[in-house]
């Protein structure tokens, strides 16, 4: 009859968390962390807790299927390049939202590599990561097919994707690039040169070129009087970019570069050229870096909303599924900064 009675009583009352402690053979502060932030615990010990928590009908504020099956809270970031300070504020938003919310975040660069980014994707996957946030729309079909056929929530930023149904925190980089141009055109420059990222395979550092040069077309101006030059976002190659541009017209009078890294070389290479920016030529970047206003002279450029970006993108992996609509898609808008590194065109002698 005792016996009995205790069976009874046990069925009354909910299991404990140090009697799931006790059966995985861990302590009450690991069951802890996996009730509350189960991407700080090792997966087959989180796996083997979850189990028992199942099997005894453990309760913590709602059913323990619904913990079960529960998001990871672990958001993977997948960057062209951690040297970048524009990624970084990226990472900044991201973060500023997702830890309150007792999420995290795990970040790797691709270099620019798109068959790399395919392998970081699996190796988040393998994480256990609930969401992944790219950077741009240009992605090889088997990372897209990966992240639909594993369900794993997925976004882009930097850019608007063309395909409503991949979501996206981004802005037009065509409309970027045409607000550069237009700035010049209205200063009176003619003879223009770009210096551009490496447009193959990177939709953003394409789309700022051609909507400068369709801008300036637009405006009068012969695009294929426009010279242009490709090049890694580096100083270096932002220096010797000038180089060229002037051997192939000594007659420019301004450079839209498609960031401010490439720009702050551009600004060297036109001393090493002898020539003052703005007096003989005007610079204008993208990113609005924070060293773009304490360069000298102050460099005017396109300003991106990268901290708003990675927060809007956050938002829509925080969100319950009744509200993704709301936050699958966020256009941004970018916007002139104009500094002391542009003036009215003047002719060269």
């Amino acid at each position: 009859m005792a016996l009995e009675k205790t069976a009874r009583a046990d069925q009354r009352q909910s299991p404990t968390v140090f009697e799931i402690a006790k059966r995985a053979g861990c302590s009450i502060a690991t069951v802890s962390r996996v009730l509350n932030r189960p991407e700080t615990v090792a997966i087959d010990l989180r796996e083997r807790i979850l189990r028992i928590v199942d099997e005894l009908g453990y309760v913590p504020n709602g059913s323990a299927r619904a913990l079960r099956s529960s998001r990871s809270r672990l958001i993977g970031l997948i960057v062209p390049t951690l040297d970048a300070a524009i990624f970084t504020r990226m990472l900044e938003g991201l973060e500023s939202r997702l830890a309150p919310a007792g999420a995290s975040l795990i970040y790797s660069a691709t270099g620019y590599d798109l068959d790399r980014e395919i392998r970081e994707v699996r190796n988040l996957i393998e994480k256990g990561v609930d969401g992944i946030v790219l950077v741009g729309t240009s992605h090889r079909k088997e990372t897209l097919k990966l992240l639909r056929e594993r369900k794993v929530r997925f976004a882009v930023t930097y850019a608007l994707s063309d395909d409503h149904s991949i979501p996206s925190m981004g802005f037009d980089n065509r409309s970027g690039g045409a607000l550069a141009a237009n700035y010049l055109a209205d200063l009176g420059h003619k003879n223009l040169a770009v210096i551009a990222g490496i447009t193959r395979e990177n939709e953003r550092a394409s789309g700022r070129l051609e909507g400068f040069l369709a801008a300036a077309e637009r405006r009068g101006i012969d695009r294929s009087r426009i010279a242009v030059v490709e090049s890694p976002y580096e100083f270096s190659r932002g220096r010797a970019a000038v180089k060229l541009i002037l051997n192939q017209n000594k007659n420019v009078t301004a450079i839209f570069c498609g960031s401010d890294v490439l720009a702050v070389g551009a600004l060297r290479g036109c001393k090493d050229a002898g020539l003052s920016v703005p007096q003989d030529i005007s610079m204008i970047g993208f990113d609005n870096l924070d060293i773009a206003e304490y360069l000298t002279p102050g460099l005017t450029t396109i300003d991106v909303p990268a901290r708003l970006m990675g927060e809007q993108a956050a938002n829509y992996f925080l969100a319950d599924q009744n509200s993704l609509d709301i936050h699958s898609r966020v256009e941004l808008e970018t916007r002139l900064i104009v500094r002391e590194s542009t003036a009215p065109a003047r002719v060269r002698q």
